[in-house]
Order: C-alpha cells, then sequence, then structure tokens
C-alpha cells in the first residue's frame, strides 16, 4: 500500500472514530463518511444482528432510545449491546444497575451563581424527558405495529429460508428490547430526580422546590400512563421494576 493511500485511511479511520456531534434530540449529524463507505463499517453494527437495513421508524426508535437511556457509553457500544441482546438475552450492566444518586450528587455540586441555577438545570432536564416521551412512544407503537405484521408475514411468504426468518425475528427482539429499555430507563430517571429534589430541599432550600415537585408529579405520571403503551408495543421483553414510592419534602 502507498504511502498516499496509507495516510488517507489513517485520516478516515480517525474521522469515524471521532465522537460524533448531536443533531435533532441526540441523532448523530451526518458523518463526512456517509455515502462513501457502508455504515456498518464507520458506524458500528447499526443493523445489529439482523442483516436487515433499518427502516426510518427503527432509526427514530433507536435515535430517541438512546436520549431517553442516555447511556454512558458512545453509541458505537450501545448498538453492540443491542446486538449482542439476541444472543444473551442480558442487558449490559448500565441497564440494571442504575445509581439514584449519580445525577443528585452532580447537581448539588456543580458550582453555580446561586441555588436557582441547580433548580432551574432539574426543571429544564425533567421538562426535557416529559417532551420526549409521547414522541418515543408513538415511534414504539409504529414500529411494533409493523413488526406484528412482520412476524404474521413469515408465513405466508414464499421459498422463505432459514436466514430470512432469523433475520427477521432478530430484528423483532432488537426493536422489543429497545422498546422496554426505555420503559426501564424511564423509571429510572424519576427516581433520579426525586433523589435530586429532595437533597437540593435539605441542601440548598428555595421557593423553586415547589415548581420542581409539581414538574417530577407531571413526569412521573406521564411516565406511569406510558407503562401499558410501551409494554403492549414492546412486547414486554424485559420486566420493568416498580417505581420506589418517596414523598417529597417541599411542603
Amino acid at each position: 500500500m502507498s504511502a498516499g493511500r496509507l495516510t488517507l485511511l489513517s485520516a478516515l479511520t480517525i474521522v469515524a472514530l471521532g465522537p460524533a456531534a448531536a443533531g435533532d434530540f441526540g441523532r448523530p449529524d451526518p458523518s463526512l463518511l456517509d455515502g462513501l463507505i457502508p455504515r456498518q463499517f464507520w458506524t458500528g453494527p447499526v443493523t445489529g444482528y439482523s442483516n436487515y437495513p433499518l427502516t426510518d421508524a427503527e432509526e427514530e426508535l433507536r435515535d430517541r432510545a438512546y436520549v431517553l437511556i442516555r447511556p454512558e457509553a458512545p453509541r458505537g457500544t450501545w448498538n453492540v449491546w443491542v446486538a449482542e441482546f439476541y444472543f444473551t438475552q442480558l442487558l449490559p450492566p448500565s441497564a440494571t444497575h442504575f445509581d439514584h444518586t449519580a445525577y443528585g450528587r452532580m447537581l448539588l455540586w456543580t458550582p453555580g451563581r446561586s441555588e436557582a441555577s441547580q433548580y432551574n438545570r432539574l426543571l429544564d432536564d425533567m421538562a426535557g424527558d416529559g417532551a420526549l416521551i409521547g414522541p418515543f412512544v408513538a415511534v414504539a407503537c409504529q414500529v411494533g405495529d409493523l413488526d406484528t405484521k412482520r412476524t404474521r408475514s413469515l408465513d405466508y411468504v414464499g421459498e422463505l429460508t432459514p436466514a430470512e426468518a432469523k433475520n427477521a425475528l432478530g430484528r423483532v427482539k432488537e426493536n422489543r428490547m429497545v422498546t422496554a429499555w426505555v420503559q426501564r430507563a424511564l423509571h429510572h430517571r424519576v427516581g433520579s430526580y426525586r433523589y435530586a429534589l429532595e437533597r437540593l430541599v435539605i441542601a440548598v432550600p428555595s421557593p423553586l422546590a415547589i415548581e420542581a415537585e409539581r414538574v417530577l408529579t407531571r413526569l412521573d405520571n406521564a411516565v406511569l400512563a406510558a407503562d401499558a403503551p410501551l409494554a403492549q408495543c414492546g412486547g414486554e421483553a424485559i420486566a420493568v421494576a416498580a417505581p420506589i414510592e418517596r414523598p417529597l419534602v417541599t411542603k
């Protein structure tokens, strides 16, 4: 391989492995390699276990899920977790062992001009999550409905090969896992916000705590309301832990 081609390959590798910028609701902006090299070579196993390409709705499902789950791992690693779930039926530690105190500790000890900045950050984060729930439920149920039709269609496909059936069912399992993972993550987020608000109340009391409690209650209700459709659309791929009920102390 010539020095010129080696340099170009190195440059492409650096660009491919570099962090992606966040676009709409956390969707990575188009890479410089998009259109030049098949996506699986620079974004990781975006199609997961199945060799079938992702539909637009499945892409959106993963984009919105990544924002709500917020795993402490790059998007490529998260894609690998999605793919491996088919084989292991196990979620990564970040999905099953959630530290509900981390957000509160970060919020309390992040320097700010006053406690108002901490409360406003909490208010913004809770409101932001709440605004994402409805669109996620909509796309999850769209994908779930299409997956139901996909599964039923297998009985009517002529000359269906084992590989084709395996790819189709593998994608269904991936989609259900992503939906169920978000359902679990939403309950984790509510518990995390509740813990943070309780700590702010005793550390830096503020009249903003009352508004924060109202927003938290609305978020909790939205998460609970999403349980039924997500469980139905996601096929209950994993169990969702019951939320811990603990009264706030802002009154």
